[in-house]
């Protein structure tokens, strides 16, 4: 007889990954399944930061933003690693819509609804208050901007969160250490109501083989692909998904250590975020109406946000300056399908029962920050149909597997010790692994495999013992959500990978196009 599962969770992005931990530690069994590799749609095109959601109080949001708040804190003490202090620089000229009394107004707000915002947090991770910046403050801080008419600026602070696919893995990964099963590349076929629940037909997308596995329930959280997933139930959403469009341009370093915030001329806003010695720029945010499968970067869009910068900046940004291209789909939840403005449209999130499928759920909606929320709600629900004692949810004061340490100055000082190696080699792999770093520093020094463009060093124990423990089936596995490297546009280690006998594959994905 074929196992059974409490609990089988479709989609292997941020809110499937924090699904499949919150539902775990509550003692279920549980299997998560991803048609591509883990945190390889939505997750992976974000703007890398973990923030309050400031321009959500414009719709009376609050408790949206006050919930985001909670959950930038939360993430900030389960994974201290992943996460550092960012100052946002937000200019403000004459005749603007947004003034200096508006603006400060919304973020003496956001300050207060983030009371508790360094709530047993780390000192270096601690977030002060906002505060101005008169014009020629403004001007000596971000050169770039144009002069004509600045008032001066405002400066606020959220977290950068450098790797969010490192981070989504890490959910997978830390659940599957305590007893979780988790595939990667198992497409969804069909999902079949049972007299004991849900039997559940995948395909192996590297090998073609179809299995299937028995389930109690189900959870669909398979983001722009939620709809399409319930179809294969022969279910259908009393909610519509719309799916928005966001693109994010790495190129050279055209601004300073802050996020500047600039507004195009409809109001709507974008960043230029240092990141890892470049910019990183995004994001926009327009209705996509075709299938998610399709989805690939458009050139227009592209030229346009090159507009927006050399508008909003004197950067005489150029598209050879382009270092890499990335795009997602967010799903987002509206009353039907018509939405125009999808910059506009709330990032709530809503959790479905199907009435004609008692047992199968779908959660929609929804943002990176807020999504070990969402897990706990969806898990709640799940727990109350199963029935029995299950334990209650402690994903928001459980550390993940690289989170479990006090602070990464101790940390550093135990391994330095213990291990012997460099400090700077210590010190950047605990930036980049947190506490599994100590699984990375072998008693023998295996030195470095190689040195990016930029600087950055990665080092051959590192990449051994990602290929060898985390579910690598492809180059761009190790390349885009173990590591980063790719999201650069920088050539591959490929002769390192075959040096150790992995065969990789080396198609690149449709949303992360190169330079030229």
């Amino acid at each position: 007889m074929a196992k059974q599962y409490d609990l089988i969770v479709v989609g292997g992005g941020i809110s499937g990954a924090c699904i499949l931990w919150d539902a775990t530690l509550r003692g279920m069994n549980v299997l998560l399944l991803e048609k591509g590799d883990f945190a390889s749609g939505t997750t992976q095109a974000t703007s890398k930061l973990i923030h309050g959601g400031l321009r959500y109080l414009k719709n009376l949001e609050f408790g949206l933003v006050r919930e985001s708040l909670r959950e930038r804190r939360l993430l900030a003490r389960l994974a201290p690693h992943a996460v550092k202090p960012m100052p946002f620089f937000h200019p403000i000229y004459k005749g603007a819509k947004l003034g200096r009394f508006t603006l400060g107004l919304a973020l003496s707000l956001y300050d207060v609804l983030s009371f508790d915002r360094n709530r047993g947090i780390p000192r270096h991770l601690r977030l002060p208050h906002h505060r101005w910046l008169s014009r020629d403050e403004a001007l000596q801080a971000e050169p770039g901007l144009h002069p004509e008419g600045l008032q001066g600026a405002y400066i606020y602070y959220d977290y950068q969160n450098i790797g969010p696919e490192r981070v989504c893995s890490d959910f997978i990964f830390s659940a599957v250490e305590r007893g979780a099963t988790a595939r990667n590349y198992a497409e969804v076929k069909a999902i079949q109501q049972t007299l004991d629940g849900y039997s559940v037909t995948i395909e192996d997308r590297l090998t073609s083989k179809k299995e299937s596995f028995e389930a109690k329930s189900v959870v669909n959280a398979a983001g722009p692909w939620a709809d399409l997933v319930d179809r294969a139930t022969s279910s259908e959403n009393s909610r519509k998904i719309v799916r928005s469009m966001g693109i994010h341009l790495v190129t050279r370093r055209i601004a300073g250590d802050s996020t500047v915030v600039l507004h195009r001329k409809d109001g709507s806003h974008f960043f230029i975020i240092p990141w890892r010695e470049f910019s990183l720029i995004g994001t926009t945010d327009s209705l996509y109406e075709g299938h998610p499968d399709k989805f690939t970067v458009p050139e227009s869009e592209i030229q346009k946000l090159i507009e927006d910068v050399t508008e909003g900046l004197n950067a005489k940004l150029t598209r050879a300056d382009v270092v890499s291209v990335y795009g997602g789909l967010r799903p987002l939840v509206e009353e039907s399908v018509s939405v125009k403005d999808s910059y506009s449209a709330s990032r709530k999130t809503e959790i479905e029962m199907h009435a004609d499928k008692p047992g199968f759920f779908t959660v929609l909606g929804g943002k990176y920050t807020t999504s070990r929320h969402l897990a706990e709600k969806a898990v709640d629900q799940i727990a109350a149909f199963l029935g029995g004692t299950w334990k209650k949810c402690s994903t928001h004061r459980t550390a993940l597997r690289t989170g479990d340490f006090g602070t990464q100055v101790l940390l550093k000082q135990k391994l330095f010790l213990e291990r012997k190696h460099d400090r700077k080699k210590i010190e950047t792999l605990i930036s980049r692994y947190g506490l599994i770093a100590d699984r990375m520093l072998s008693e023998k020094n295996l030195g470095v495999a190689f040195t990016l463009d930029n600087g950055e060093v990665y080092y051959k124990e590192e990449l051994e013992t990602i290929l060898n423990t985390e579910m690598v089936k492809s180059l761009k596995d190790l390349l885009l959500r173990r590591t980063g490297i790719g999201t650069l546009g920088i050539s591959s280690p490929l002769p390192f990978a075959e040096e150790h006998g992995h065969v990789l594959l080396t198609q690149p994905e449709a949303t992360l196009r190169k330079a030229g």
